[in-house]
Order: C-alpha cells, then structure tokens, then sequence
C-alpha cells in the first residue's frame, strides 16, 4: 500500500480510509499490467496520478479508483486487465 505515496505531492490531505483504499486500489491496478522494464516507473506513476486525482474529487471506493487507475494504463497500450 506504501508504494503510492511517493507519488502524493502536495495536495488534499487524504484521511486513514481514503489512504487505504488508494492503495489497495493502487496495488490492484499494478497486479493488472504487464510492463517492460523501462516503462514500469512511469505507468506507475501515471497509475498512482490518476488514483490520487480521482481521490481528490472525494471517492473512496476502492473499485472505483483501481478502474480509474488501470483505464490509464490501456491508454498507452500497457493493461493486461484479464490476469486481475
């Protein structure tokens, strides 16, 4: 769960359940994409951008976030969304 918060810059201040969901829904939506090495820390990063930013409009639902995280990554062409 800790690996999304490198990611949260300075922004919203996110309570216990909004950290929590963000990052089982974090975690989720890396288990749903296949990356090569090179381009792994940049689709986390856009993963994680898109989490804390749908977080930011005040969803919680882990569901919900790990969706909004795992469309970014077919945007480049990087989701493998049938092995979650």
């Amino acid at each position: 769960m800790a690996q999304i918060l490198p990611f949260v810059r300075r922004c919203k201040v996110f309570g216990p359940d909004a950290t929590l969901a963000m990052g089982e829904a974090y975690d989720k939506a890396i288990g749903t994409i296949h990356t090569d090495a090179e381009s792994e820390f940049v689709v986390r990063e856009l993963i994680a951008k898109r989490i804390i930013q749908i977080a930011q409009k005040d969803v919680v639902d882990r569901d919900q976030l790990c969706t909004s995280g795992a469309q970014t990554s077919i945007l480049f062409g990087i989701s493998a969304l049938g092995r979650a």
